[in-house]
């Protein structure tokens, strides 16, 4: 019990850290608004829009993570998973995925008719926004990673072993979503979350780090939002290469959750999980691929 109290504690820690500096900052950006003659639906917005806000909030959760590895974690054997051998080959290679995997999300969402695109028409004005999506991204990416599948899936995989690591790692990814518009509207978004931590983190465990799984996330969600048109996670982009009109049922098109609402996305993250796990499986040997193995069957 000592053991399990120990470990959420440490993650409820890691997280409210983030979250405590998060609200100050806020309330910060609430009293500016109101000495500017701001109302509350505009204050929301600008709260909610503020890149600043966004990019402290990545910075917290890698510096969270940190803090709570160099405090309680490094002397323990284990390690987050940034520093690994061929990182920028296996970035790629997650990259890569990813743009198959949402293209494959996408194209067979449009075919079964949930979603038709128009091209959208191409001036100067789109490629700051759009270069500025890669940065962003990227920080999403890399924080995001970090924290769940570097400290929270590390901490547990140390106590627990894979499979557990991966299934409860995957669980609070997708509660970290919890504030993402329609995020609850159905089911589906929920299980999507779950399904695309699974992914990440199975890749995490047969790969030896966190690079595979950046990869992935990044080009996932850049190729969904800023290529594809779609809301990722319930948040909308100014710019696309595509504009999406949604105009089938919420668990074919995914509403406006994005892809990550649709139904199809669930079985092709399933897919895969398992070919990640069947391509990589035997080229770490450090790695225990009996525990990932029981997950997937």
């Amino acid at each position: 019990m000592k053991t399990h109290a120990s470990v959420a504690g440490k993650i409820a820690l890691s997280f409210v850290m983030v979250m405590v500096v998060m609200i100050i900052v806020s309330f910060i950006f609430a009293a500016i608004g109101v000495a500017r003659g701001m109302n509350l639906a505009e204050l929301e917005a600008s709260i909610g829009e503020s890149l600043l806000v966004q990019y402290l909030q990545m910075i917290l959760f890698i510096a969270s993570s940190y803090a709570m590895y160099a405090f309680f974690e490094r002397k323990k054997g284990w390690a987050i998973g940034l520093r690994q051998r061929r990182g920028a080959a296996y970035a790629l290679h997650g990259a890569v995925a990813g743009i198959i995997l949402i293209s494959a999300s996408a194209v067979l969402v449009w075919a079964f008719g949930g979603v038709s695109w128009q091209w959208a028409e191409w001036d100067q004005e789109m490629l700051v926004p759009m270069l500025k999506g890669v940065l962003l991204f990227v920080g999403v990416a890399v924080s995001e990673e970090i924290y769940s599948r570097g400290y929270v899936q590390g901490l547990l995989r140390h106590h627990y072993g894979s499979t557990t690591a991966i299934v409860v790692s995957s669980v609070l990814f997708a509660l970290l979503h919890s504030l993402n518009p329609g995020m609850f509207s159905s089911p589906l978004p929920v299980i999507n979350l779950i399904m695309a931590g699974v992914i990440m983190a199975v890749a995490r465990e047969v790969t030896g780090g966190l690079w595979w799984p950046i990869g992935l996330h990044l080009t996932w969600n850049y190729f969904q939002g800023y290529i594809y048109g779609f809301n990722v996670s319930g948040t909308t982009r100014d710019y696309s290469l595509l504009h999406t009109v949604d105009q089938g049922p919420a668990w074919l098109s995914g509403g406006g959750f994005g892809l990550e609402g649709s139904a199809l996305s669930i079985v092709l993250l399933i897919l895969g999980t398992i070919a990640v796990y069947m391509m990589y499986r035997n080229k770490n040997k450090k790695i225990d691929a009996d525990s990932v193995s029981s997950l997937l069957k």
